[in-house]
């Protein structure tokens, strides 16, 4: 019994991961208007005008201040805006006597983002302690006290852990693709020594009985015929061998391609459903299934703006097939081209057929080919 497995499966999973690959100061803007709505709806209404623009001017600073580290530059520069922050912070203070328990919040956000990682939660338990403590002197009441130390404690670490992970995933991402050009690389030098090893002694051998036949060329025509007999054969063998050989290397199976499918439309924030287990296939209907699934994928990627995509792998009564569907826009003719012509010739030649559907809830693509690819 076929069964679907999610990828990507639950709505905790899928924020996490849009979490984790968002870089920018879009988590400390969010809290800009939560924090000084209230201070600066009160001032407006009790109309103190200088309070009002104070709240303005320190708004404008800390979004100043939280795009500077996506800006470049040393990390001095970004600090510096911290430090002016602060300053209008205890100015505001002086002038209103009020509004702290939404500013310190604000200003230990400000901290997490800006200053250096390895001392930035320091700064803002000092801050948070020395608000705590002057709130408790200020009003005299511990409830007070503990409640703003909480906002600003647990704003400014939940900020340090949300830039940590950002950054963590972002040099993840980073060391991954090192990985795969290594890879790569690593790839193609050991696939030079399996030439080298397959083809320096055949290539040896042809030398050697080419010089031989110039040797006899003009006193024994036997022994010309004979060594122009074994350069044929050992051409044919080391013909079969490199055959062989980069057949092995450009091997393609259903299940690889699903999986780089997987992982590529992860990256780009689509899910994927895929049917398992994937049932046994001839080699060449599995081969082409791969080829389905690579190029159905891409067209995803590249046009269908979509969020979701299934991938259904089925095999019944003599007749595999394979149905690829997203919830994306569909896709225009001109924007598949050779991709689905060249599909189309693959098909065709397993005896099989293509079938499109595609409108504006989305795209589908199924293929359906003789269960024994290499009888058809």
């Amino acid at each position: 019994m076929m069964t679907d497995r999610m990828l990507s499966a639950d709505c905790d999973d899928r924020t996490a991961d849009w979490i984790a690959m968002q870089r920018g100061p879009w988590f400390p803007l969010i809290w800009l208007p939560v924090l000084l709505v209230a201070p600066l709806v009160s001032s407006i209404a009790t109309g103190r005008v200088l309070v009002t623009v104070t709240y303005l001017v320190i708004a404008a600073w800390y979004v100043v201040t939280v795009f500077r580290p996506y800006r470049g530059g040393p990390a001095w520069v970004g600090e510096a805006f911290v430090a002016v922050l602060t300053v209008m912070v205890a100015a505001e203070f002086v002038l209103s006597g009020a509004g702290q328990g939404f500013l310190y919040p604000l200003l230990a956000i400000a901290m997490a983002t800006v200053i250096r990682r390895r001392v930035a939660l320091g700064f803002v338990m000092a801050l948070s302690i020395s608000g705590t403590i002057a709130q408790g002197f200020a009003t005299w009441s511990l409830s007070s006290a503990l409640l703003f130390g909480f906002a600003s404690v647990m704003a400014g670490v939940s900020t340090y852990l949300i830039r940590y992970l950002v950054d963590t995933v972002a040099e993840l991402r980073a060391t991954r693709r090192r990985l795969a050009g290594i890879a790569v690389t690593e790839e193609r030098q050991r696939f030079s020594r399996d030439l080298h090893d397959l083809l320096g002694h055949t290539l040896s051998v042809i030398v050697v009985k080419a010089e031989a036949i110039r040797r006899f060329a003009a006193s024994d025509t036997d022994a010309v015929i004979s060594h122009a007999q074994g350069i044929e054969d050992v051409g044919r063998t080391a013909l079969a061998d490199v055959r062989q050989a980069v057949a092995g290397y450009r091997r393609m199976t259903l299940a690889d391609e699903l999986d780089n499918a997987e992982q590529a439309l992860a990256d780009a924030g689509v899910d994927s459903v895929i049917t398992m287990p994937l049932p046994k296939l001839a080699a060449d209907v599995d081969a082409l299934f791969g080829w389905v699934v690579r190029e159905a994928a891409t067209n995803t990627l590249r046009h269908a703006r979509a969020s979701r995509c299934s991938f259904r792998v089925a095999a019944h009564d003599g007749e595999a097939t394979i149905e690829i569907a997203d919830n994306g826009r569909g896709a225009l003719a001109a924007e598949w081209g050779s991709g689905l012509r060249g599909l189309r010739e693959r098909v065709a030649r397993l005896g099989g057929t293509l079938d499109v559907d595609s409108d504006a809830r989305g795209f589908v693509l199924t293929v359906r080919v003789p269960l024994e690819g290499d009888a058809a």
